[in-house]
């Protein structure tokens, strides 16, 4: 976060909260020559030959795979940034893993960080998935099409990430803090 740590957290990231890209790893092609050490055997029943199948890309639950697919997500910042500068400043600053937690200071800046993000994103075949927001015109946008939204005026509903929830509807975060005394 920028400035000399006295703003207001709920202004600086006022409307586009958390957006989440879909199947973020099977998006990242492996090196080819890397291939070979990634193999997977395979029997379809008790009677069926093994199969060797190589995969090809970041596979989920490999310990390199976080690295991997931020170091994508930077490399494609750095990348586009002269094409998309609101997105690389996010994807750099604002991504944690397949997570993105970020805002704008009003509705035009989050609408084009929104189109950004999206169109920076379609380049690699990543797709922007969810998206949570306190403000219902910038879900309703013509940008939304084919994304998950959470926005509704039930004051229990909440996004969780990072350990922390928030409440859309009363642009609230919440934490939740477990004491046990000791006797």
């Amino acid at each position: 976060m920028k400035g000399d740590g006295t703003e207001d957290v709920f202004q600086t990231i006022f409307p586009l909260r958390d957006t989440s890209l879909a199947s973020l790893y099977r998006q990242i092609l492996i090196d080819p020559n890397q291939q070979d050490l990634q193999r997977i055997m395979w029997k379809t029943g008790p009677n069926s030959e093994v199969s060797a199948y190589r995969l090809k890309t970041v596979t989920y639950g490999v310990s390199n795979a976080p690295f991997l697919a931020i170091r994508t997500l930077q490399q494609l910042a750095e990348d586009e940034k002269s094409r998309f500068p609101l997105a690389s400043e996010v994807l750099l600053h604002d991504t944690y893993m397949d997570d993105v937690v970020s805002g704008a200071p009003d509705l035009k800046t989050a609408l084009r960080l929104k189109s950004q993000l999206r169109d920076a994103l379609q380049s690699c075949g990543m797709v922007l998935h969810k998206l949570s927001s306190n403000s219902s015109e910038l879900l309703n946008s013509s940008l939304s099409t084919n994304v998950k939204h959470s926005f509704s005026f039930h004051n229990d509903l909440s996004v969780k990430t990072l350990g922390i929830s928030w409440k859309p509807f009363q642009d609230r975060f919440v934490f939740k803090v477990s004491i046990s005394i000791k006797a």
